[in-house]
């Protein structure tokens, strides 16, 4: 029988933390965090792994440190951080949304342009292919307010419904990537602890 009081599982917050619960709970796996609390941080039982409650960004450096023996993490912040020393070893199938390139024409760029967004790695990768000609504005928030104020003439940004470019009178160009909800591990603890294996298996096997 495997016991998880030393397991820890590091996930992002947002979306990616609202959708989990059912598919934590349906996986058997007891759920750690009390309603509406403010903690960071519950520690496992025999029962069930701990949880960390992170920014995204952060999963992932977590995980390869071994603060975390699993992590939970949008797949658009893999592949814009980069980040080396972990494993992929799953996907849940939840919190699924896009990268899209959007402005206020709903026309693809003619000519050299600004592109304002927190993804710097994809958004360039993203010129590069297209062989346009761009300046990237670095922004972490608020996006959408980009065009509306003149910053750049564009955003790449990440969304689900759409809903909120609608709000600001963009229009979506363009789907540059697919992001969902993904399984890392430290590979090191991958080898060492099967309870890790299991909790991947659980969650892998219980989709929604």
């Amino acid at each position: 029988m495997e016991h998880f009081h030393d397991i820890r599982v590091a996930i992002a917050k947002g979306r990616i933390l609202e959708q989990l619960v059912p598919r934590w709970t349906k996986a058997h796996l007891p759920w750690p965090i009390e309603p509406e609390s403010r903690q960071l941080w519950f520690s496992g039982d025999d029962a069930g792994p701990g949880a960390m409650i992170v920014r995204g960004p952060d999963v992932p450096t977590l995980v390869a440190r071994g603060a975390a023996d699993l992590g939970i993490v949008g797949t658009d912040l893999l592949v814009e951080r980069g980040i080396q020393g972990v494993l992929e070893v799953g996907d849940l199938d939840l919190a699924e949304c896009r990268v899209v390139l959007a402005g206020t024409s709903g026309k693809r760029p003619d000519g050299p342009f600004r592109v304002a967004s927190k993804y710097q790695k994809i958004t360039r990768d993203y010129l590069d292919r297209n062989h346009f000609q761009a300046d990237i504005v670095r922004l972490s928030g608020s996006l959408e307010l980009a065009p509306l104020i003149g910053l750049a003439a564009y955003i790449v940004d990440i969304v689900e419904t759409g809903e909120t470019l609608r709000q600001h009178r963009l229009i979506e160009i363009e789907t540059i990537m697919p992001s969902h909800a993904c399984l890392i591990a430290n590979p090191a603890h991958w080898r060492a602890k099967p309870e890790v294996v299991t909790i991947r298996d659980r969650l892998v096997q219980h989709l929604a």
